[in-house]
């Protein structure tokens, strides 16, 4: 009897887990919405039930959990679901045959039936409150055989309460455990629903806040130079110099704006190839007025192989120049600035290695994040923009980094072959 209990234990608890282990992880209310998984889980639980029954103390009285799947299924489920699992187990209780096949259809008719209509009243009532509901359908369920055997059989009832005291409560008993078991993953997806969606907001909050911070400074820039325009005839030499920073400013803002758009909705141009080494030149020659500027000189290690990848070749572009200001800025006193590409194990790997003043594990962590800056003017759109393009080409970043000895970012992209 415990060996065929536990069985019909496992094969309703067990599918329950595993649909939670598998199932969409934000949905609203997975065991509600998607009925199709639903009716399929508890189908395979009322299936395994039936062919596995275990007695209960008297030999000759075989019994089964499958009313509980089919009882937790038509509430959670309404009469879509119920109706499918009772025709699931009615064919399969008409091949297993005996002398209570009619009865046991009858019962599994009237759950079916009645049950569905219980299931407004299910959802809006608390967690005990439905313990109490299942508990109680469950007994009248048993009621009804117990009275049908009665009548139909000739059982006594009072030879036996035993048997059914034992069965109220081991199905009831397991009733209960599902569907608190299935409240208690409700509530956990409910939670992660309520996690999600602050940080949504979260992160809407501080991009508004960062687009309005960052705005403001040319716009006052603008406003002044308006101002000063309209209280004074200033000579034409001067007017054109206040409108050639207004026009700077107007710039700055848009390149601001664009950054912006890049990463809450990034575009994409045409996928060609391109030639990493080759690339990397034409960035190098953008780069080196900056970089002898600001005493840097760029060593340049090349693989003798040709390599190539696909993507668009302006945002490549713009990535690898948002990763080389960031670590020539970070060379206050100046240095070596040190690119490497190389084909390693099929994908290209492109290391762009500073001699900077470096950053510690927490900031390494939260490079790439939005608002987050090591510069005391940055407002991290550079490199979130390069996260985002790398991730549009299938490639990942790695950062290595040490204070005061220089950071190295390593890109990673799968190579492309004709």
């Amino acid at each position: 009897m415990v060996t065929g209990m536990i069985n019909n234990i496992f094969f309703i608890i067990f599918p329950i887990i595993i649909y939670q282990v598998f199932s969409t992880a934000g949905t609203r209310n997975y065991f509600v919405s998607h009925r199709i998984k639903l009716t399929i889980m508890f189908s395979i639980s009322i299936v395994l039930c039936l062919l596995f029954p275990y007695q209960i103390l008297a030999e000759e009285y075989i019994f089964d959990l499958r009313q509980v799947p089919m009882i937790v299924g038509a509430l959670y489920g309404g009469f879509a679901v119920s109706a499918t699992l009772f025709i699931v187990s009615a064919m399969v209780r008409i091949l297993i045959g005996g002398d209570g096949m009619y009865i046991a259809i009858a019962n599994l008719f009237l759950i079916a039936l009645i049950v569905p209509f219980l299931r407004p009243l299910y959802m809006r009532i608390n967690r005990l409150n439905k313990a109490v509901l299942v508990f109680v359908i469950s007994i009248f369920s048993l009621l009804f055989n117990m009275l049908s055997g009665y009548i139909f059989f000739g059982h006594e009832l009072h030879e036996m309460m035993g048997i059914w005291t034992m069965i109220i409560l081991n199905q009831g008993v397991l009733i209960i455990v599902t569907a608190l078991l299935i409240e208690h993953f409700g509530r956990q997806e409910m939670l992660l629903n309520t996690v999600m969606k602050h940080e949504k907001l979260e992160t809407v909050s501080h991009f508004a806040a960062s687009v309005s911070h960052e705005l403001r400074n040319p716009l006052q820039s603008i406003k002044g130079f308006v101002q000063l325009l309209e209280t004074k005839d200033y000579p034409r030499e001067k007017q054109l110099e206040f409108y050639e920073t207004i026009l700077e400013e107007v710039e700055a803002a848009e390149r601001l704006i664009d950054d912006y758009l890049l990463f809450a909705k990034p575009t994409y141009g045409e996928v060609e190839k391109i030639d990493v080494d080759s690339e990397i030149d034409q960035v190098l020659k953008v780069m080196n007025p900056f970089a002898s500027w600001q005493n840097v000189d760029f060593h340049v290690d090349k693989s003798h192989t040709e390599l190539i990848i696909k993507g668009d070749p302006r945002k490549f572009h713009q990535a690898i120049i948002n990763i080389l200001r960031n670590g020539i800025e970070a060379m206050p006193s100046g240095g070596v600035f040190r690119i490497t590409t190389a084909l390693v194990l099929g994908n290209i790997r492109i290391e762009l290695k500073d001699e900077g003043v470096g950053m510690t594990k927490e900031q390494v962590k939260r490079i790439g994040e939005p608002y987050f800056s090591n510069k005391i003017k940055g407002t991290g759109l550079g490199m979130m923009v390069t996260y985002s393009i790398i991730r549009q080409m299938d490639g990942e970043i790695e950062i290595e980094s040490e204070l005061n000895k220089g950071t190295c970012f390593r890109l990673i992209f799968p190579a492309f072959y004709d």
